[in-house]
């Protein structure tokens, strides 16, 4: 049995938008350019729509799992990851996949 990783968090559009259907922005693609992020509401649900480093769309939560700091303000993306702005945990933008987590309270 393989043991699970550091932990189990994932941040993931599943949990956000459990229906997964399709929802309009509001935004066309040429709108933002590569790394840009715009924070949108989509039927109640707060998220970022954005470019990864190639220029790929995504959309995730904008809530941080770590303590729920809003990542619209001031996360970056590097490549194919966001960093949250306050204590710098990292998340795969497409598989929610856990880089770095912080562990510390804000200070």
């Amino acid at each position: 049995v393989d043991a699970p990783g550091r932990t189990a968090a994932r941040y993931t559009t599943q949990v956000i938008l459990p229906a997964l259907q399709w929802i309009k922005t509001g935004l066309k693609e040429s709108d933002l350019q590569a790394t840009e992020l715009r924070a949108k509401n989509l039927s109640g649900v707060d998220v970022l729509v954005g470019k990864d480093g190639s220029g790929k769309l995504f959309c995730v939560g904008n809530l941080c799992p770590h303590i729920g700091t809003p990542m619209s303000e001031g996360a970056d993306v590097i490549g194919d990851v966001i960093v949250c702005p306050l204590h710098g945990s990292s998340f795969n933008v497409t598989t929610g996949e856990l880089i770095d987590w912080c562990v510390s309270p804000p200070i």
